[in-house]
């Protein structure tokens, strides 16, 4: 069977497994245990800012206020990108074993840290942030990158049971908005419209989980497009909208009190609130970048891909207010970092669409006065590592991990790259909100297969990090279906403080 066929099934198993998980999470209940409304309660009487959103737990000792995400799905070459190696350039007939790195490596504005060519305005920043280089879990991807992104972004195997929250979902329930009228978590770059199986998939299980509509992604799939909804259709008023909102709220009064008071529905009316509260509120604004903006500003993100405009748009609605933003270069199988061939060409295209827009945004929100207390994140499903077939990716399952390349002859140059999927190590970035500047963790091998050999991490330790930050306890839970549900798997994340500051 074919590398595609091979990965086609697994992605329609996959997604079969996704609609049991979800019926299984039909009869979810959302409530703070004991303790956590204790503490809640506590902190609104105290507080003289608005009350604590409703569920969620008081801000402990949070070095960042806020969050960007930069999503960058499809497996990041790391060896090419925040862990180069030595540059071994092409040579016809070369063994695999010979291709270590496909680029020089260039120095940064750290002392010590170099990344790999094509990245020099991420180096340029680099003194203001810190690298892991030794993410690692024991569970072997494959190919299969949906459950690999799912894991990245809950900190759970799919399937679990039910469907967990994302990070930004989980920011969202424990901590609340940080303006009023401005959506906790916003999603840029992803589209929502779409037919396409693997795309459904992420849209379904990569946003609010168990927690409901409530706590999903306001998502904003084209930055520079503005958003359509925030404006009044062609005949509209204020008065008239108005009176529509008034009408839903009666038909909706008229209902059986059960359906009245169900959760469901109060979640949706508060939804629709919250949607018209925002045309009137100054987030509207924060879409108007291409008139606001000076033009050396928008050159300086603009890359001819809507990610460049997405960085820009997370950093205004950062400045109004945004608690939790997730800007994504969207997944797309084979495309993108999803690499089978080419690798080395590859790669040097695809530094040219994230290079300039998050060294800007890093610059911008520094320049600001933001980074300080705005974490920027930047992480991908999972690493790449030499293949070990001579067709890049047929692996048996899509598995490179111990690949050494020592018997694969590189005949052509489309061979010439990364393109084994490598779950056995993978990297990070971290800006501002508390994080070491300047500072690098982790140590790999400089051979295949290049697994950690110091400091390796485990995911649920770097979400426990991420949420110390935030200020949110690697304990905290919600209770569903008569259990706990922790934000960090079972509960047992722990920070690793060698990387605040």
């Amino acid at each position: 069977m074919s590398e595609r066929k091979d990965k086609n099934l697994s992605r329609r198993r996959l997604l079969k497994m996704g609609m049991a998980a979800g019926a299984a999470g039909a009869l979810e209940i959302l409530r703070p245990t004991g303790a956590q409304a204790a503490a809640i309660a506590k902190a609104a009487k105290k507080a003289t800012t608005p009350a604590v959103p409703k569920g969620a737990l008081p801000a402990r000792k949070a070095t960042a206020d806020a969050m960007i995400l930069i999503w960058l799905p499809g497996g990041v070459a790391q060896t090419d990108t925040w862990d180069p190696k030595k540059h071994t350039p092409y040579e016809k007939g070369m063994k695999g074993s010979q291709i270590l790195g496909t680029c020089p490596s260039i120095p940064t504005a750290a002392d010590g840290i170099r990344f790999g060519a094509g990245l020099e305005n991420l180096a340029s920043v680099m003194d203001k942030g810190t690298v892991l280089r030794t993410l690692t879990n024991e569970t072997k991807f494959g190919a299969v990158h949906l459950k690999a992104q799912y894991y990245m972004m809950t900190g759970y195997l799919f399937p679990v049971g039910l469907k967990a929250p994302s990070m930004g979902a989980v920011v969202s329930r424990t901590l609340g908005r940080r303006h009023k009228d401005v959506p906790a978590y916003i999603d840029i770059g992803r589209d929502i419209n779409t037919s396409n199986e693997e795309f459904l998939f992420i849209n379904e299980y990569m946003g609010p989980g168990f927690y409901g509509v409530k706590h999903a992604p306001f998502m904003i799939p084209e930055p520079a497009q503005g958003l359509p909804t925030l404006n009044m259709v062609g005949g509209m008023n204020i008065e008239r909208l108005d009176r529509r909102q008034h009408y839903l709220e009666a038909i909706t009064g008229l209902a059986p009190a059960e359906l009245r008071e169900a959760n469901s529905v109060k979640d949706y009316m508060k939804v629709m609130e919250d949607a018209r509260a925002m045309m009137d509120s100054p987030v509207k604004k924060s879409f108007n970048f291409l008139k606001d903006e000076k033009q050396e500003t928008l050159k300086a993100y603009d890359v001819n891909h809507r990610f460049g405009y997405g960085c820009l748009l997370a950093r205004r609605l950062v400045e109004t207010g945004a608690r939790f933003v997730q800007v994504e270069y969207q997944y797309s199988p084979f495309n993108g970092f999803d690499m089978h061939e080419n690798g080395q060409s590859r790669m040097v295209t695809m530094k040219q669409y994230i290079d300039r827009p998050i060294a800007r945004l890093i610059k911008d929100l520094d320049e600001r006065g933001l980074l300080e207390r705005t974490l920027v994140v930047v992480m991908t499903e999972f690493g790449r590592t030499i293949a070990n077939q001579p067709a890049a990716g047929t692996e048996a399952f899509g598995f490179a991990e111990r690949a050494n390349g020592e018997n694969l002859i590189v005949d052509n140059e489309k061979m010439y790259g990364f393109h084994g999927h490598f779950s056995s190590c993978n990297s990070m970035l971290f800006f501002g909100g508390g994080f070491k500047k300047g500072f690098a963790y982790g140590k790999t091998a400089d051979v295949h297969p290049m697994l950690p050999v110091e400091n390796p991490v485990r995911l649920e330790d770097v979400h426990a990090t991420i949420y110390k930050a935030m200020g949110i306890p690697a304990d905290t839970h919600y209770v569903t279906e008569g259990r706990p549900f922790y934000v960090t798997n079972n509960g047992k994340g722990k920070p690793i403080n060698a990387l605040l500051a």
